[in-house]
């Protein structure tokens, strides 16, 4: 039996069709689920598997970055506080990190207090760019198991530097390589190079680059030449295996389905 991963959209989310089939190519079923199908009882958080918070700009980033989801999802707090207690797998993507940084579930901590930010990137501009990123190995997290001490992911964002005012909860974060993902070389300013965190579970992870935009090697366009006239001369006719080639972002949505499976 598939497990059932909801997609949580919202006015702004532009991101939750790749990630839908991301999810749906490595064997989940995945749903499209609007905040407001929540708060209405339509739909119920806890009758699925796998959580997602897609990229975007959920209701135009008004006030901050995913601070207007983070309120609505408020109301709903105990089922979202009970999935990730479950140790059920949540994944936030850019503007889904920015939503799980405004709610308290990341950094993981007793209250769920907000006790760090997603801030306007250093720059003082959006960002949109390939960057690499490393892997921390030690990390309990379940969705970078696997993957190698670097891989090359796209960023699109204009508030992307992690900051903690509290220097004793990015203590405990590295203390407990909570940091499961850096940048190899920081483009926003974040604390410690921060691009993702987790929960000490390792279930609960954010980050700001988006593995549902290097899903197929083809996604790349730094592949190897050889690849890219390869996938051209056998894709002529029919679907070649070289343009079914995955590519390091496939590993972050596999490993929540196998962990669940």
């Amino acid at each position: 039996m598939k497990p059932k991963a909801v997609i949580l959209r919202g006015t702004g989310t532009n991101c939750d069709i790749e990630t839908y089939n991301s999810f749906k190519y490595v064997g989940a079923e995945p749903e499209l689920v609007h905040i407001n199908q929540l708060l209405s009882g339509e739909k119920k958080v806890l009758d699925y598997s796998i959580m997602a918070f897609p990229g975007g700009f959920s209701y135009g980033d008004d006030i901050s970055a995913g601070k207007i989801y983070a309120v609505k999802m408020r109301k709903l707090s105990a089922d979202f506080e009970a999935f990730i207690k479950d140790k059920r797998p949540v994944i936030g993507i850019c503007n889904g990190f920015q939503i799980l940084v405004k709610t308290g579930f990341l950094p993981e901590n007793k209250a769920n207090a907000q006790v760090s930010t997603l801030y306007t990137n250093d720059c003082g501009h959006f960002l949109a760019k390939w960057i690499k990123v490393k892997i921390n190995k030690k990390s309990p997290c379940i969705f970078t198991k696997g993957l190698p001490e670097e891989i090359e992911l796209p960023i699109a964002h204009g508030e992307g530097k992690f900051i903690v005012e509290d220097k004793t909860t990015m203590a405990d974060l590295v203390a407990r390589d909570l940091h499961a993902m850096t940048y190899s070389e920081n483009p926003n300013g974040s604390m410690l190079d921060i691009a993702g965190i987790t929960n000490a579970a390792g279930t609960c992870f954010g980050l700001m680059p988006h593995p549902e935009r290097n899903f197929f090697a083809w996604q790349n366009p730094d592949r190897p030449r050889s690849f890219s006239a390869g996938a051209a001369a056998k894709g002529r006719g029919k679907p070649a295996a070289a343009r079914e080639a995955v590519a390091a972002g496939y590993q972050f949505f596999k490993n929540a389905v196998d962990y669940v499976g």
